[in-house]
This record gives C-alpha cells, sequence and structure tokens, in this order.
C-alpha cells in the first residue's frame, strides 16, 4: 500500500519503468487509467450519460487552452464552466491531478504539464520501487538541516549531526518546508527565488485505506470506481487492487485538509458512507482495519506535490535557476513539464547533476 506515489505517470517517458523492470517490479500497464464506473446519485451512468460526461470533459480542457491562448494564466475555476452538470466531478478529479482545489491553481499548469495517457500503478510498491533503486546510496536519516550558509565559494549545511562543506548544494526539500523558513539561509534567498517558493505551495492528497475482504465485491466491479451521492463530494475509489483485501479512497484539495484535521475515524466514515452509497449495506462489520496518509501533517514535506498559484505559471522556470554557481534546486516544483510527480522530482535531480558536472569544469 503506498502512501503516497502509486502511478508510473506518462510511462513511455518514465525512467522508472526501466528501473522497475530491471528490479523485477510488477506493474499494470493501462490505457490512461484504466477501466472506470461512475455511480451517480446509487445508479451506475449509462451511454447516454458517459457521453455527456465525456463532452464537457471536452470542453473543459478546451476552456483551458482558449484561456492560455488568450495570454491569462487565470484559475482553472474562472476558465471552465462552474455551472454544468458534470462540475463537481471534474473539480473532484483536478483536486487529484494537482492536491489542490479548482480557483487554487493556474491554467498554465495544466496546459504545460505532458501527459501521454499512460499510467502504469506499480503493484509491487512505488516506494518500495524507489527505496531499491536508491540502495547503495549513502543517505543520512535523522539529520534535519537547521543552516545553509552560501556566502562563500565553499557552502557550508548545518544540520543535527553536523556541519558540512562543498562547492555545491543541490536542495531538494519541498516548497512546504521552503515556505515555513525550517532551514535558514545566509545570506537570505533573493525574493525572486523567495516569490517563486510562495507561488508554488503544496496542496493536499490523501490516501485512505480500509481492510475489507476482496471475496465482498462483486468480481464484475471493476477495480476503480467514483461515487457520487447527493450530498457529498464525489470520491473515487480503488476496490480489492490487484486482487487484495482492501478499499482505497482518494481524497484532495481543501476536502484532503478537512479530513486529515478530523482524524482517522473521519477519513474512515467517509469511505464507508461512499461504499454503502454505491452498494449498500451495512460495512462496518465487514471492515478489519484501516490506515491512511495525512501529507500536510508531516514535518518533512507539509503537503503533497505543488500547484502553481493563478498567475505563478512561470515561477518553476525561476525557482530551477541555480544561485551563484552553487546552490542549486530540484524536485518536483522545479520541473517545466512533469512536476507533481515521482520521475518529475528524479528527472530534475539527472538535470542539477548535470549542471554541477559542466559548473565543476570551469
Amino acid at each position: 500500500f503506498d502512501l503516497g506515489c502509486h502511478w508510473m505517470h506518462s510511462a513511455s517517458i518514465n525512467p522508472f519503468v526501466a528501473i522497475a523492470d530491471q528490479l523485477g517490479f510488477r506493474y499494470d500497464i493501462r490505457e490512461g487509467y484504466g477501466l472506470q464506473w461512475v455511480n451517480q446519485h446509487g445508479a451506475w451512468l449509462d451511454h447516454l450519460a458517459k457521453a455527456r460526461l465525456s463532452r464537457a470533459s471536452d470542453e473543459w480542457t478546451q476552456a483551458i487552452r482558449t484561456s492560455c491562448d488568450q495570454g491569462l494564466d487565470n484559475s482553472l475555476y474562472e476558465a471552465t464552466d462552474q455551472e454544468g452538470e458534470w462540475r463537481d466531478l471534474l473539480n473532484y478529479w483536478v483536486s487529484l491531478d494537482t492536491s489542490v482545489d479548482v480557483d487554487q491553481v493556474a491554467v498554465g499548469d495544466l496546459i504545460n504539464y505532458v501527459d501521454t495517457n499512460e499510467n502504469w500503478p506499480v503493484m509491487d510498491g512505488y516506494g518500495d520501487l524507489v527505496a531499491h533503486w536508491a540502495r547503495g546510496i549513502p543517505v543520512e536519516l535523522n539529520s534535519m538541516v537547521t543552516e545553509i550558509d552560501w556566502s562563500r565559494q565553499h557552502v557550508r549545511v548545518r544540520s543535527t549531526r553536523g556541519d558540512l562543506s562543498s562547492r555545491f548544494v543541490v536542495l531538494t526539500v519541498s516548497t512546504g518546508v521552503l515556505n515555513e523558513d525550517v532551514i535558514r539561509f545566509v545570506p537570505h534567498l533573493p525574493t525572486s527565488t523567495l516569490d517563486a517558493i510562495a507561488g508554488l505551495p503544496l496542496g493536499n492528497y490523501n490516501r485512505i485505506r480500509l481492510s475489507i475482504a476482496a471475496t465482498f465485491f462483486d468480481p464484475e466491479i471493476p477495480e476503480r470506481i467514483v461515487s457520487m451521492p447527493v450530498d457529498d463530494q464525489p470520491m473515487s475509489l480503488s476496490i480489492r487492487p490487484y486482487g487484495r483485501d482492501c478499499v482505497i479512497g482518494l481524497v484532495g484539495g481543501r476536502y484532503a485538509d478537512y479530513l486529515e484535521k478530523a482524524g482517522p475515524r473521519a477519513s474512515r466514515a467517509v469511505v464507508l458512507d461512499h461504499l454503502r452509497h454505491v452498494f449498500g449495506g451495512d460495512l462496518l462489520r465487514h471492515v478489519k482495519g484501516d490506515r491512511q496518509s495525512a501529507w500536510c501533517g508531516d514535518p518533512l514535506i507539509r503537503g503533497a506535490y505543488s500547484a502553481a498559484v493563478p498567475g505563478q505559471s512561470f515561477q518553476r522556470a525561476v525557482l530551477s535557476q541555480t544561485l551563484h554557481e552553487r546552490l542549486l534546486f530540484s524536485g518536483e516544483a522545479t520541473s517545466p513539464d512533469q512536476f507533481s510527480t515521482c520521475h518529475g522530482a528524479a528527472l530534475t535531480g539527472r538535470r542539477a547533476a548535470a549542471e554541477i558536472i559542466s559548473l565543476s569544469q570551469h
């Protein structure tokens, strides 16, 4: 069960696919996210409803492109139809894609993101895949960095485990951490960098897993369904993924914040309510346990992934700029077109490494 990244997005250009093959990690090859059924007000969508939803989604995409063509970098809320039949569902999907709500993200982010429509879930765990790939790298845990002095040619890094000195330092911490001034910089970071950090805050996205026997569900039900009750927000549910005894509910944006603050019981109750909406009956007695992420409350990241504030999508390029040929920024927020993804973060690390090699030759 991945608490964080689970999908190898844009698989044909994702370096972790080859890494998974090399290490023997299983993944599921899919077009898009695979088959998905939508249950609206207690009934599965028929062909006519599916056609209306598809048309509404296409109209949203065109509205976003039109806004960008007009030179606007306004919010997705301003650019799209917020009165249509499928508004709530489309808004919900945006909260999963961006970790924020439609009024909080710039249309430039959705235009700039490169999506090959290949999203392959790692059956053996994306987190485990990354951990196995990184074996042998000398990583010091429990070594919180408190200060970075980049006033001289060699940068001094002060941590709870002592000081280090290096000609180059690559910052991979999230904008959530950087926004909170957890690390002291000497001298202060330039205003342009601080503005870029502020313009790329982290949203929230949490996964809520309930342990339920796979045999409880009709085998004809696909793994991916969406519940759309009358009086609640939509929720995507992963039903017995890969035959495992569980259901995973997904929440993003402000709603994820609300449930995280309300606590595990509230999150568990919401997933149960959606399961009752779709399948009926009393499911509580079938639940054997639960586990969930809480990314905003994690002090080492303080959110899920970055989303450009309306008018600020250009800041990804600003944040990726090297300071004084010694302080480099890496991580998903600095990716021009693969932000919010694990592979996007990895590719920016390669970019930083290549730049260090180039600078070292001066």
